[in-house]
């Protein structure tokens, strides 16, 4: 009977570790939870795409560039504009870190909006204050996240629009469109640990357009790109995003309090120095030193703290020895803040941070 029910156990013990899990509300954030999440981004070695039943995602070699903590609070702790417009359509406010800068103009009281239900999640809309106008942005048609319960197998779809005046600029209006994939479930491995979750694809097409009273016409903005979620059971945001532009992939996933990267591993630096200067810099230039033990193929990028490309420096040919070169950011429009240069060469991935001042 003994060895009957080790064996037993033995068939079942894979059941338990690979077992496949559904998504619903009670796995959403909650007012007053604050995750910490740390920001990496992809330079071809990690493989994203690849999905299926009982897969193992390993991502345990992320490396974090920067750190944020989510925070989510209740409709009533946002500016009182803000509940009048959101109070009966919302039930949780998402205060904005990184919200985009609009030239001439102070942006400050950032929030996002959202529903969550039993039947989905979805965002409602968002605020901000514009040199101390508040301006809430209360969606046309929601943008839905998550419909519920999410099981694997699942496609779903949603169109959100909205339209605002915007005083002082003119009118902002645009429109996404959404369809969600959940093409997989297993193992996610990440620097934060190994665990059960549900993969989930968003294929996004989103239009933007701004109209500009002053100049009296519209800039239309155009974005086409991928969304890869890796979500579990109660940790309210997902283990790990991969956002696809097709350009330069970014990724954030929950993590504990980390010493940021500052260069690569000692292991992968034998053969290269990087020193960047005047570091901080202005927005002018900055020079990069480098040295080489081999001629090799060089791409040099300097990337956000998301890490989207705001400017590619450099893309040939580097010979054994030092190489300085300058670099020129006059008419960039870069926002001061924390960057990262980044350098590509034979086999070998260097980071170094870049503070504008």
């Amino acid at each position: 009977m003994q060895k009957l029910n080790f064996s037993l156990l033995l068939l079942l013990f894979p059941v338990t570790l690979f077992s496949q899990i559904s998504i619903n509300d009670n796995d959403m954030p909650s007012t007053g939870d604050t995750i910490r999440t740390s920001n990496s981004f992809d330079v071809g070695l990690l493989d994203y795409v690849s999905t299926g039943a009982g897969y193992s995602w390993d991502f345990s070699e992320l490396i974090p560039l920067t750190q944020q903590v989510d925070t989510f609070m209740s409709i009533s702790e946002t500016p009182l504009v803000y509940q009048a417009v959101f109070f009966f359509s919302s039930n949780l406010a998402q205060p904005i870190q990184n919200f985009e800068t609009v030239p001439g103009y102070e942006v400050s009281e950032a929030y996002n909006f959202y529903k969550n239900s039993s039947s989905s999640f979805k965002m409602t809309g968002n605020a901000a204050s514009l040199n101390g106008i508040p301006i809430p942005n209360k969606f046309d048609e929601d943008d839905i996240i998550y419909k519920f319960p999410m099981n694997y197998g699942n496609v779903d779809s949603s169109l959100s629009s909205y339209g605002m005046d915007v005083p002082g600029l003119g009118y902002m209006g645009g429109w996404k469109k959404r369809v969600n994939h959940c093409d997989g479930w297993g193992t996610l491995t990440t620097p934060y640990g190994s665990f059960q979750t549900l993969r989930l694809r968003s294929d996004i097409v989103q239009y933007d357009s701004v109209y500009i009273d002053s100049l009296g016409f519209g800039l239309p903005f155009y974005r086409n790109y991928v969304e890869y979620k890796w979500l579990g059971n109660n940790f309210g945001i997902p283990l790990c995003t991969v956002t696809d532009n097709g350009i330069s992939p970014s990724i954030t996933y929950i993590d504990s309090v980390r010493t940021l990267f500052v260069g690569i591993e000692p292991e992968q630096e034998v053969d290269n120095t990087v020193k960047l200067f005047p570091n901080p810099s202005g927005n002018d230039a900055f020079s990069i030193n480098l040295y080489l033990e081999k001629t090799s193929h060089a791409v040099i990028t300097m990337r956000n703290s998301r890490g989207g490309i705001v400017k590619n420096l450099y893309d040939g040919t580097i010979l054994q020895g030092g190489f300085v070169g300058k670099f020129d950011l006059s008419g960039e429009s870069l926002s001061k803040g924390l960057y990262f240069v980044i350098i590509e060469t034979d086999n070998k991935v260097y980071a170094e941070k870049l503070v504008l001042q």
